[in-house]
């Protein structure tokens, strides 16, 4: 109970001993912050179980937020991020000091206006406005630190996923898309999720610190003015209030982390749409792929509504517990002194009650609304907490690959043909099979060599795996039996069906994955570059029938690019110029064995010719996969895929009879096998076939 009100400059106080009642608040602040921060943490365990049940799960709840949070930065941030967050939380000390400065002299100014004193009225408003322009920085600064934190995560939380998804020979960037247990809209996720994850987290870090500092300032100074008994009973309303509140309240970690979900499924198949666009224009097809994105699009629009409809049931209730009953309260309990003085104490002057209400009631206010924001962390912690684990979800993810075909590994490696990679000079394979990632087996017991110099077709039906044994040796799929015993990964080269056009000018479409600083240092030259265009038969230098052989015309105008031009190489080259690129992208690095996968189809027969020439004459060991049945003259050995459940394959010399190819006008060199050895001869032969460019 108050015994008497003494007057200071800073303000009427009610209590005895002020600072020993600011020292209890202090005590009684911190021990209700424990409660709070508890009670958060409960309250998502409590909301995740009970999403858990209703779905029909067992399983336990998800780690917690403090686990997400440790994993995330701790594995990302470093010394910087610390600094960026003293500097906030020094920020929001000095605001708070600073809003209970304004509230102090605020009652001030009342006092003297209702004393009618405006010679100090005019003093205290001139100390105010130079107060606020220290309070206009402050705020100022506040929002560029909250801004510089949320920059500084995204920037070491995508930099740090993108050292993971492209770190050197483990391909993470294809396993996580493509093999086993893949991560479900990567793109999205490394792009939207962490910067949604960024700015969530930067945003409750400072609305979590701002009310936790005036929750403590405002403990201390509404105890020293009024005593214990006005913070406790705060506290008191507050959490039950936020006790009713969790009850009605939505789980907004799982909401939102649906909503992710939603968003990046809707997203993946506007980018499915862009990437067959071609496919669907021809096929008509408009009318079903509309009716897949409305109901994508209606599945995330459902699921917002809902999240709508279930905030809206509790913001009502809260609405009224948080903010105006509580006002009531404070009424209550800012007239309680007033209506306990005792009657042998002095009596108040009208400009005494003033500022003490003006002040106190400014104070008390920012107290609520502190409390207020502490539980309704709840609200921001579930919505941090679904970002974190998409986050978390996605660098566990990045970071360990679950293992593929491990049981059929396991069972090789007891066996007496366990998966094996040797160094050698030559390609070869003993006792190997090859399984899909899900387990189907593909080709069994493969044994044979390859030397520098041969080339092999690779055949079989559609779907057979002819690329899978390729992907082995790139190590894309796991080896699982057998030996392969292969030279250095920079010996092999891939063509693949996909035309893959890189960024850069004409130059770096060559060398790539080189620079030019790598090349000059190899002792290649500009010279080497224009060679291979013209191996490739893609060179702008060249002209037949007055169009040079790379050309492209840009709104009338006949481009034929230089090595140094940068254009938007993906939309100005067609098909079969992309193609050719690859071809002379090959010259360049000129490996030793070249993998060369349906990478002609828009290629004209005799410029393929010409290439296969070409890569003989370099003295390439080539793999082909084809169905072209005329690139049997251009290969030693046939390997062919029979396509049954047992792996069965054959491997023969290819024919070269050339009774279904009629006579040719260009005349290559290509291999004749006889008894005494392998030796090359000229052969003419005419072929009638097909193609688009």
């Amino acid at each position: 109970m108050p015994r008497y009100i003494r007057p200071s400059p800073q303000g009427v106080v009610m209590v005895r001993h002020p600072r020993r009642s600011g020292i209890l608040g202090l005590t009684a602040g911190l021990a209700f912050l424990s409660f709070v921060s508890k009670f958060s943490e409960h309250v998502q365990i409590y909301k995740a179980k009970n999403q858990k049940i209703k779905g029909g799960a067992k399983e336990p709840p998800a780690e917690g937020l403090a686990v997400f949070m440790k994993f995330i930065l701790g594995s990302t941030c470093s010394f910087r991020e610390g600094v960026t967050v003293l500097k906030l939380s020094l920020m929001l000390l000095l605001r708070t000091v600073g809003s209970v400065w304004v509230s102090k002299h605020w009652g001030s100014i009342v006092n003297s206006v209702v004393k009618q004193d405006f010679i100090r009225l005019a003093k205290l408003v001139g100390e105010f406005a130079g107060a606020t322009v220290a309070l206009s920085v402050l705020n100022a600064l506040l929002k560029y630190y909250i801004a510089a934190l949320r920059l500084q995560v995204r920037e070491k939380i995508t930099l740090w996923c993108h050292d993971k998804y492209m770190r050197p020979k483990d391909m993470i960037f294809y396993k996580a898309n493509k093999v086993g247990k893949k991560i479900e809209n990567c793109d999205h996720q490394i792009t939207s999720d962490v910067e949604r994850f960024s700015d969530v987290f930067a945003e409750v870090f400072s609305q979590s610190l701002k009310p936790i500092v005036d929750f403590l300032v405002y403990s201390v100074e509404l105890s020293r003015v009024q005593g214990l008994t006005t913070p406790l009973t705060l506290y008191s309303w507050f959490a039950f209030a936020s006790c009713v509140s969790a009850v009605t309240l939505p789980p907004f970690g799982e909401l939102a982390a649906t909503e992710q979900k939603l968003e990046g499924n809707f997203r993946g198949k506007h980018s499915e749409l862009i990437t067959n666009c071609e496919q669907i224009a021809f096929l008509g097809g408009e009318r079903p792929e509309k009716d897949v994105l409305n109901k994508s699009f209606a599945q995330l629009i459902s699921h917002c509504r809902r999240t709508i409809t279930a905030s809206f049931n509790s913001e009502v209730l809260r609405q009224y517990l948080n903010k105006y009953f509580c006002t009531v309260i404070g009424l209550v309990l800012i007239a309680r002194p007033l209506r306990m003085r005792s009657k042998d104490l002095p009596k108040l002057q009208h400009d005494q009650i003033a500022q003490y209400f003006t002040s106190t009631w400014r104070n008390m206010e920012a107290m609520a609304t502190a409390i207020q924001d502490l539980f309704e962390l709840t609200n921001r912690i579930g919505r941090l907490s679904g970002f974190a684990s998409r986050v978390r979800q996605l660098m566990h993810g990045l970071e360990v690959r679950p293992p593929v075909l491990q049981e059929e590994i396991e069972v090789a490696k007891q066996g007496s043909h366990p998966p094996v990679f040797n160094s050698g000079e030559n390609l070869k394979f003993d006792h190997v099979s090859i399984y899909r990632p899900d387990g189907t087996l593909l080709v069994k017991d493969l044994n044979f060599t390859v030397e520098r110099g041969q080339r092999v077709l690779v055949t079989g039906g559609n779907g057979c795996g002819k690329s899978s044994l390729f992907r082995v040796i790139r190590k894309l799929w796991p080896l699982v039996e057998g030996t392969i015993t292969m030279p250095p990964d920079k010996e092999i080269y891939f063509l693949t069906q996909v035309n893959f056009v890189p960024q850069g000018s004409l130059r770096d479409l060559v060398i790539y994955p080189a620079s030019h600083a790598e090349m000059l240092a190899s002792g290649r030259s500009d010279e080497d570059v224009r060679t291979c265009l013209r191996w490739a038969h893609v060179s702008p230098t060249v002209i037949q029938d007055g169009r040079a052989q790379l050309e492209f015309n840009d709104q009338g105008v006949v481009v034929r690019p230089a090595l140094d031009d940068v254009r938007d190489w993906q939309k100005d080259l067609s098909p079969g110029q992309k193609q050719r690129l690859a071809f002379a992208r090959l010259f360049y690095h000129k490996p030793s064995f070249v993998v060369l996968d349906e990478c002609t189809n828009g290629i004209s027969p005799d410029v393929e010719h010409d290439l296969y020439d070409r890569c003989t004459r370099l003295n390439l060991a080539v793999f082909s996969i084809s169905h072209k049945i005329e690139l049997k003259l251009f290969h030693d050995r046939e390997l062919h895929y029979v396509g049954d459940l047992q792996g069965s394959w054959t491997m023969m010399e290819c024919s070269h009879t050339r009774d279904k190819i009629t006579r040719s006008s260009s005349t290559v060199k290509l291999p004749e096998p006889d008894k005494a050895g392998k030796k090359e001869s000229r052969i003419t032969y005419e072929r009638h076939v097909w193609f688009a460019e």
